[in-house]
This record gives structure tokens, C-alpha cells and sequence, in this order.
């Protein structure tokens, strides 16, 4: 059977060859024919890139930005923590003076302008609040999010009685098991943008540029360069001249935009805040040479920025460019498919004859494969390969009919493929199933004491697996062999018999051939 597989692998081998050729010869008529839709389809493809760059820098801002905000406000969180566990603890204090207390403390905190710490229980009751203490806010989705977790930091939109329009806000909690306790604070996103690193932002931010000519900067609503690889404090008049003004407006009205949509979602739950990408195209002359660039942008509205990206139409384009030279050097590559094919197709024959030559079950050499792997070496050799005096060694499991009796098949099949693994960690030495329970193992040692204590090394590692209720031995037979040319037969008869004498009296034992 497997002869057979291999036989129809051959047979296939040029048919395969064959469909190949005719299919990159059907695809190069194809691309011909249809080149102005594979040209449309790579121009919307790179244009997506392009548009996955100014996302990416989006959220660049966005996480930068809360997670110096969630340092800020964790550092508020662990020190007001420390503080209310000692209140608690005090044992001067009456309950009476410890509520007064803490209460005193959050009344006296502020967090940015309007910000401040305060403290509820499980239950979602308002303990310490500047103003609301007593009252039950667990009704409230971000409220649930702190109930639910030990460590929270949530963002959310909330609106006041009397604001135009919903603003986010950013919350940091944590729970002190022993008092049922969750000591937070809170603060308006927009009043701690004072935290952000500006120099670690704009070094994340240069790892989104696109292409060779696409950058990523950032500008204020006047046009301010707020982070820009080269013109940094500058304004984008300085660098686009006229074209920034139409640049600017476009910037603005997204913020109107964005103002309008605050106005309409009067809500705490939802983040309607991220606005869509947009695009601008302009035209810039260099050394007498006009270029057209494409420019997008997203507006970040808790800092009044505008992140941007712009890159060469020319640039942008290349990918269809280069199209035209992948259809001629097609031919170019069907000749390396077709080599590539053949190289696989190799392998897979030689993976195929592997796994012919390897027991399924442990991964080992099979027993004729051993044999074969083994006899070349233990002949006499040239002046350039000098014999090496040798091992051999054969391991028998013990009882293994007895495993299979109690524990079932499946279970002996495990035993083997310990047994296995455990021999094929050792890089160094052939290893093989030679038939059921049996396992041979040739080693270029003759030192026998070494020989039987790597052998009761394996011994050793098999019998500490803990897979069934009664310890797993092996009994092992050794032979060292001195002498180039002495049959393979011959020395595992010998190892054979001194496996024998090892089963025959006591088992889980290892005898060398010379001992008996």
C-alpha cells in the first residue's frame, strides 16, 4: 500500500505541472484583459492602508491619552485607599469621627477642575460624595462595571443638569474587600489632558507613517504643527501654504459636526464621540515638479486636534504601477512556481518515505529502518571515517500484557509513546521500536559503565511517570561491541540475551552481555 502511494504521486507529479501551466497562462490572459479592474482593486486596497493608518493613530492618541490619565488617577485611588484603611482601622476614632472624617477628605479633593474622589459599597450606595452621599446610583452602567470588578477603569459619557452637551469622563476604582468598600475617582477627560506625554506619543506616532512619503502629524485648530517629524511648533501654512487654509476649514467643520452630534446624544452609555475619516487633496510644487497629495484626517475632539496623514498621489499609485511590471515578468515567475512545485512535491515524497520509515505510535525509527540506519556504521571504514567501538541496548516494558489487561489499549499505547518520547529527547543516540513492547537503542559508548548508567537514566525516567497505579519498568540488556564488522544480528542477539537474564530474574533490571 504505501509502495502504491507513492507510485500515484509520481503519476501525478506532471499532470499537476501541467494544470499548473495552463492555469498561469489562463491568468495571464485574464490580467491582460482585465487590468483597468485589478488596477481599481489595488487602488482601493492601498488607499485602505492608508486609511488603516490614520485609525491606528487615532487610537495611538486615545490610549496614550487615558493611560496617563489612569496613572494620574490610580496614584488618587491607591493613596485615598490608604488613607481610608486607616481611618477604619483606627481604634481612637468613634464611628461618628471616622464618617466625619473621610467625608471631610473627599470633600476637600479636587481632581482637575470639577473632578473628585468618592466612595459606594457593593450595593451601588453612595457612602462619600461631595454632594450625594446616600443616594443609590446602581442603576448606572459604569457604576456596574465598578461593582463587578476589583481594579476598574472606565470611560463614559455624562452629562449635567444644565451642560449642552454630554462630555466623557473618565473613572478609576478600587475594592477593599474588608469594609465592602470601592474607593474612586472621577474627572472630566478634557480637564487632564495635561498628563499626556507628548514625546512618547510622537515617537509611537512615527511608527504609523505609510510609505516613504506619508507621515503622521498632528495640528490645533489655527494650524499649529503640535507633533510633526520636522516642523514642529510651526504652522501648516508654512509647509502648504494656501492649500492649508481649505485644509483648516474642512478640520473645523468636523468639529461643528462633531459639537452637533454631542448635542443630540444626551446619553451616558455610548460613545458617539469618534468622528469619520475624511479627505483633502491639494497640489504642492518641488524643484519645478508638481505633485498632487492626498491628506486624511480625523478629528480628536478632547484635545481640539487633528491627526494627519498625507502621502504622494505618485506614491499611492505605485502598486498599480508595478503592476504592469508583474505582468511581464510572469512568465518570469510561472518558471519559479513550477520549480517551487517540485521542490514541494520533494518534500512531501520525502516526508512520505519518513513517515514510512518511522513507527507510528512513538515516532522512533521503525525496526528495518534501524537496521538500516545501524549496519553502515559498524563496518569497517575508510582512512576518513575510523571505526568507533560501540552500544547496544535493548529495553523490554515489563508486565505490559498485564497494563493492557487492566488498564485497557489505549492506555498501553500511552505507555509505549511515554516510553518513546523519552528516548528521542536524547539527539545523540538511534532509537527504535523493535516490536511491541521493545525498544533498541544504539550509542557510540563503550565505556559500559557510562552505557548502564545512561540506560538507568531512562529507567529512571519512566518508572517517575505518574499515568496509573502501579510504577512502569523497564528491564534493559547491553552490549558493547569493540570491533568493526561483527553482523547487527549477532550483537543484538547478544544484547537479546542479556535482556533475557534481566526478565528472568527479577525484572526492572539492567544486565550487561558481559556479566552473564
Amino acid at each position: 500500500m504505501p509502495q502504491s502511494r507513492l507510485q500515484r504521486l509520481s503519476f501525478l507529479q506532471p499532470i499537476i505541472i501541467l494544470l499548473l501551466v495552463g492555469m498561469a497562462a489562463i491568468s495571464l490572459t485574464f490580467s491582460v484583459k482585465n487590468f483597468k479592474s485589478v488596477e481599481k482593486t489595488i487602488k482601493t486596497s492601498s488607499f485602505q492602508a492608508f486609511n488603516n493608518s490614520i485609525e491606528a493613530s487615532y487610537d495611538i492618541v486615545d490610549t496614550a491619552l487615558n493611560e496617563s490619565i489612569k496613572r494620574y488617577l490610580k496614584g488618587i485611588v491607591t493613596t485615598s485607599a490608604e488613607f481610608i484603611s486607616q481611618i477604619q482601622n483606627s481604634p481612637v476614632l468613634s464611628a461618628e469621627q471616622k464618617k466625619r472624617v473621610i467625608q471631610d477628605y473627599i470633600n476637600d479633593s479636587k481632581i482637575g477642575d470639577t473632578g473628585y474622589p468618592y466612595i459606594l459599597n457593593s450595593n451601588g450606595d453612595l457612602l462619600y460624595h461631595p454632594i450625594f452621599q446616600g443616594r443609590n446610583v446602581g442603576q448606572y452602567l459604569h457604576i456596574q462595571q465598578q461593582i463587578g470588578n476589583d481594579d476598574n477603569f472606565v470611560e463614559y459619557l455624562w452629562t449635567n443638569p444644565g451642560d449642552e452637551k454630554p462630555r466623557k469622563k473618565i473613572t478609576y476604582s478600587v475594592y477593599l474587600p474588608d469594609s465592602d468598600l470601592i474607593v474612586s475617582a472621577s474627572a472630566y477627560k478634557d480637564e487632564l489632558l495635561h498628563f499626556i506625554d507628548k514625546s512618547l506619543l510622537k515617537g509611537k506616532l512615527n511608527k504609523y507613517q505609510y510609505g516613504e512619503t506619508g507621515y503622521v502629524y498632528v495640528i490645533d485648530l489655527d494650524g499649529k504643527l503640535l507633533l510633526h517629524p520636522s516642523y514642529e511648533g510651526e504652522n501648516v501654512r508654512d509647509l502648504i501654504g494656501s492649500h492649508a487654509d481649505g485644509l483648516l476649514e474642512k478640520i473645523r467643520q468636523s468639529a461643528h459636526a462633531y459639537n452637533l452630534q454631542m448635542n443630540q446624544h444626551q446619553t451616558t452609555s455610548s460613545d458617539h464621540s469618534r468622528m469619520d475619516i475624511e479627505d483633502y487633496t491639494y497640489q504642492i510644487t518641488l524643484d519645478n515638479k508638481t505633485y498632487q497629495k492626498d491628506v486624511l484626517f480625523i478629528y480628536y475632539p478632547y484635545l481640539d486636534w487633528a491627526i494627519i496623514s498625507g502621502i504622494s498621489r505618485d506614491e499611492l499609485n505605485q502598486p498599480t504601477n508595478t503592476l504592469l511590471y508583474s505582468l511581464l515578468t510572469l512568465v518570469i515567475s510561472l518558471t519559479t512556481l513550477i520549480l517551487i512545485l517540485m521542490l514541494l512535491l520533494n518534500h512531501r515524497h520525502r516526508k512520505l518515505i519518513n513517515v514510512l520509515n518511522r513507527d507510528y505510535l512513538t515516532g522512533l525509527y521503525n525496526r528495518g529502518t534501524f537496521h538500516n540506519k545501524v549496519s553502515p556504521l559498524i563496518k569497517s571504514s575508510n582512512s576518513n571515517n575510523k571505526f568507533k567501538p560501540y552500544s547496544i541496548i535493548l529495553l523490554d516494558i515489563d508486565f505490559f500484557k498485564r497494563i493492557n489487561d487492566n488498564y485497557g489499549h489505549l492506555v498501553g499505547d500511552k505507555v509505549i509513546a511515554i516510553v518513546g518520547r523519552t528516548m528521542a529527547q536524547y539527539p545523540n543516540v538511534l532509537a527504535g521500536r523493535y516490536g511491541g513492547e521493545e525498544f533498541i537503542l544504539f550509542i557510540r559508548d563503550n565505556d559500559i559503565e557510562s552505557v548502564i548508567e545512561f540506560t538507568d537514566q531512562i529507567r529512571t525516567q519512566i518508572s517517575n511517570y505518574n499515568t496509573l497505579h502501579e510504577d512502569i519498568t523497564l528491564s534493559a540488556g547491553i552490549t558493547t561491541i569493540n570491533k568493526p564488522n561483527v553482523l547487527l544480528d549477532d550483537v543484538i542477539e547478544q544484547a537479546d540475551k542479556a535482556l533475557y537474564y534481566s526478565k528472568h530474574n527479577g525484572r526492572n533490571k539492567i544486565t550487561h552481555y558481559q556479566d552473564i
